[in-house]
């Protein structure tokens, strides 16, 4: 099949478009015209009726024996005069006291219509059909000028398909410019066609989608977001790497400014000062990047700009997990030093000659320590949690602190979602939260439950610590708020952090009793931070 030339495509609808928004402005005048129209011959039945009202014959009629002998002729007298399609005067009763079929002068007006507002002496118009044609009516009250009383009322009227005869005729030259308009948008559009054809280069749209796709692909193959805009800070172009980062769609955010995705970019400035900018750290959403900065220089004139930038949120992720790790050697190495600190008692007891001493110190030690890997013996089975476990119940004992394992903690797989370096900088962080929250008082306890349920992995961990301040909320997640004094706001924001990363959610509650409780579940199946 023979593709369209573009200039045809062009041309055919830039002729549709101008058809189109000439049809819509005739419509429109149209329309317009018929309200005008209408609201000049509501005003003329409103004036006509007003006069009538204000007729001393009629007036004088109305007080009379026979009304209709005097009002009838009278209302036809000025129908004719003013061209109105009726002049009908009743009493308050809604009698017809004049009509323009004579026959039913004497007979009660069509009950339909509303009437309310003139029997109540009040002047309004409005578009009714009653016995006659569909018309734009008024209707005056009159009163009595002796008393003042309201003894009857005027409706005036003009029928509707008069007024629309008027409108086509104040219509048609109207018409007729927009006919005379669209002929020469006609030949405008076969002009543009011609032009934009210059313009492209001769290029026909399958040229251009496939120089388009080649502009993708070689964007796609680069491994750093870019996206360029123009003077006015407006994206024009994203990669889908760039997208990928700031967690955007392509198609979404094209023409927007970029602020809105980039708030910390230099982009305004390079455009204005023409000079590039490099290696230049940006926060943006979650991730943290290096952003390089070029203006795009057209004919010795900045047209726009284009930033590139690298994730680095993927090498700090790694760091906070190698945090988490160090964590572990610590614990381990506080486990070494608690050991060696049991040897050289033992050692001291030997050589002072308590050798009983010196054996029952050394069970209970084996015996409390062999406690511990006893309970979790064959419940965990990752063993680099169950070596962070127990470094860090060496660490807690070597501080006076009593830990105290759930007897439900039970971790045989990890969700689907979750590392072991993942759960490591978890529980490392809570823990070491809870070491630092029991520190400076009496009572030293914390507790934990690692539990495998079908659908979740549910983690608690309680410390005999001091409650956390309601004002706090959930901002005790977020960087840099801690509720320690010489704390860093860090590792309750790291574990918030990683969970929203894996699905998790993370809770705490003051317990009455005294302490804070943290919950944690996790899903197991496959579920990302936007779910």
């Amino acid at each position: 099949m023979k593709k369209i030339k573009l200039q045809y495509k062009i041309a055919f609808l830039s002729i549709v478009m101008v058809c189109f928004a000439l049809l819509t402005t005739g419509i429109i005048v149209q329309k317009t015209v018929a309200e005008s129209v209408q609201d000049s011959v509501g005003d003329r039945a409103l004036a006509i009726a007003q006069v009538v009202a204000l007729s001393p014959t009629v007036q004088e009629a109305l007080l009379s024996d026979h009304p209709s002998a005097v009002i009838q002729p009278f209302a036809e007298n000025w129908r004719k005069a003013t061209g109105a399609a009726f002049v009908i005067v009743s009493n308050m009763q809604q009698i017809r006291l004049s009509y323009p079929v004579p026959d039913l002068v004497g007979t009660p007006l069509a009950p339909w219509l509303d009437r309310e507002p003139v029997l109540r002496g009040e002047e309004f118009v409005y578009i009714g059909k009653g016995n006659l044609s569909p018309s734009i009516r008024a209707n005056v009250p009159i009163f009595n000028s002796a008393t003042g009383k309201q003894i009857g009322f005027v409706s005036v009227g003009f029928y509707l398909n008069e007024i629309d005869a008027v409108t086509r005729e104040t219509a048609t030259p109207v018409f007729g410019a927009l006919l005379l308009t669209m002929c020469v948008c006609v030949a405008g559009a076969a002009l543009l066609a011609q032009n934009v054809k210059r313009a492209t280069f001769g290029l026909e749209p399958h040229e251009i989608g496939r120089l388009l796709k080649e502009k993708e692909a070689t964007l796609t193959a680069i491994r750093e977001g870019v996206v360029a805009v123009d003077t006015h800070s407006c994206i024009r172009l994203m990669n889908h790497e760039a997208a990928k980062i700031l967690g955007a769609d392509v198609e979404a955010w094209c023409g927007k400014p970029v602020d809105m995705i980039l708030p910390n970019n230099k982009l305004k400035q390079v455009i204005e000062s023409g000079q590039a900018l490099y290696n230049e750290e940006q926060v943006v959403v979650d991730a943290t990047i290096m952003a390089n900065s070029v203006p795009i220089i057209l004919d010795n004139k900045v047209v726009g700009a284009v930033v590139s930038f690298r994730d680095r949120t993927e090498m700090t992720r790694l760091a906070e997990e190698l945090t988490g790790v160090h964590r572990f050697v610590d614990a381990l190495r506080a486990q070494t030093h608690e050991f060696k600190n049991k040897l050289h008692t033992i050692s001291g007891l030997i050589q002072l000659g308590r050798y009983d001493e010196a054996v029952n110190y050394a069970i209970d030690s084996q015996v409390s320590q062999e406690g511990l890997m006893n309970q979790l013996s064959g419940k965990i089975k990752d063993s680099v949690i169950y070596g962070l476990l127990l470094g860090k119940a060496s660490e807690m004992k070597e501080k006076g602190i009593d830990f105290e394992i759930d007897p439900e903690t039970y971790l045989q797989q990890l969700p689907v979602n979750v590392s072991t370096g993942d759960l490591v900088l978890i529980l490392g962080n809570l823990l070491q939260n809870a070491i630092e929250a029991v520190e400076g008082h009496e009572n030293k306890c914390i507790s934990l439950l690692l539990c495998q349920n079908i659908d979740l992995l549910h983690i608690r961990v309680y410390n005999t610590g001091p409650w956390v301040d309601d004002r706090f909320g959930d901002e005790i997640y977020k960087r840099g708020v801690t509720t320690k004094k010489n704390g860093g706001g860090l590792g309750l924001a790291m574990v918030s952090e990683k969970l929203s990363f894996v699905g998790g959610v993370i809770l705490h509650r003051n317990i009455s009793e005294g302490g804070v409780e943290f919950d944690i579940s996790i899903p197991y199946t496959r579920v990302t931070a936007d779910g």
